[in-house]
């Protein structure tokens, strides 16, 4: 009986032992897969965190490259090189080895000095440049054109291609010009002296040879000898014109600084012609001068020598021949034109009877 109860307890404990057993090995499973999880988390986040400072690595060494930029960029100016009078000047730009997207800034530039400016987008299509010809009788025969294409980095860094041309640039003819500059000149010329009554002012001022020419032509006037006369009181000048003797084709062949009549006794204006001259001049005992030669140019009021009024040299003493009154320049006659001694011995050798003399 003993026995067999002692069998029993054996059996009962066996079984607890097993049943413990089996507990602590699903136990065990149960943490060591759970560890082994945790331990594969804990990896997954480590690889995750060395990706990402690996990223982060990669692109900030990334940041410390240069940008390309405009480093690699080439512009080139579209243009003729040629523009006839009166056509539009319109250029383009090429780019090549640009990188696309960039913000930039185009500046236009006409001989040195900005005109235009605008931003683009390297890509994209690029505006042209317009640019107004300003025409004029004298004016440059070319213009240098520059395009300047600027681009700022995201370092800062300031990036710049330029290209330039010159383009040759074609003006009106001249006969253009004569239509289109008769109005001014007609209504510029005056006859009445503006100066200041000193001989630097006088040879400060005139008239440009065009002025004169487009003058004289624009009026019609002719001349029976080759040569033609103008005596201009504005600023005391005789415009030597030389021509086939028939309007519109005279041409400015000499200029001569002169004094016409003062305010009392001024030189009459008109148009008239040369009818005789003297080579011994003309002496005034009771004014103790003389001047020589004399080319008349005046229609007589009472000279019985058929003209009252000359081209002649400055006074001169009757005994020396030294200029005794050497105002030039500026009106001082008595209404006669005065000249240098040399210019008007070159009138008297020169310029025939029967051209013709305008007074203006």
């Amino acid at each position: 009986m003993i026995h067999f109860f002692v069998n029993r307890i054996t059996i009962i404990a066996v079984l607890v032992v097993l049943v413990l057993m089996s507990s602590f090995s699903k136990d065990y499973t149960i943490n060591h897969k759970a560890c082994e999880s945790d331990d594969l988390l804990h990896t997954e986040e480590i690889d995750h965190d060395q990706n990402a400072d690996l990223q982060a690595t990669e692109e900030y060494e990334d940041s410390l490259l240069p940008e390309p930029g405009l480093s690699f960029t080439k512009i080139e100016l579209v243009a003729p090189g040629f523009l006839p009078a009166g056509e539009p000047l319109i250029i383009n730009i090429s780019l090549t080895g640009y990188e696309e997207g960039l913000d930039c800034l185009l500046i236009w530039y006409v001989n040195d000095e900005p005109l235009e400016e605008y931003r683009i987008v390297t890509g994209t299509e690029i505006p042209g440049f317009l640019h107004t010809i300003k025409y004029s009788r004298i004016m440059e025969e070319s213009i240098d054109i520059k395009a300047s294409l600027q681009h700022t980095t995201t370092m800062n860094e300031s990036h710049i291609v330029e290209a330039e041309k010159t383009i040759v640039i074609e003006n009106y003819s001249i006969e253009h010009w004569k239509e289109v500059e008769t109005p001014r000149v007609l209504n510029m010329v005056k006859s009445r002296y503006n100066g200041d009554f000193t001989l630097e002012w006088a040879l400060e001022n005139d008239y440009d040879d065009f002025d004169k020419e487009l003058y004289i032509n624009a009026n019609g006037y002719t001349s029976e000898t080759e040569y033609l006369l103008w005596v201009n009181r504005d600023y005391q000048r005789a415009n030597i014109f030389v021509g086939t003797g028939e309007a519109n084709e005279w041409e400015l062949h000499k200029v001569f600084i002169i004094s016409t009549g003062g305010w009392i006794n001024s030189t009459p204006r008109g148009v008239t012609t040369i009818p005789s001259r003297t080579a011994e001049g003309w002496v005034f005992p009771e004014l103790g001068y003389r001047v020589e030669p004399v080319v008349r140019f005046w229609p007589a009021r009472s000279s019985p020598e058929g003209s009252s009024y000359a081209f002649h040299s400055r006074p001169l003493d009757m005994q020396t021949l030294e200029v005794i009154d050497d105002r030039i320049g500026v009106p001082a006659s008595s209404g006669c034109i005065r000249m240098y001694c040399d210019d008007a011995w070159w009138i008297f050798d020169n310029i025939p009877d029967h051209t013709t003399v305008v007074v203006y």
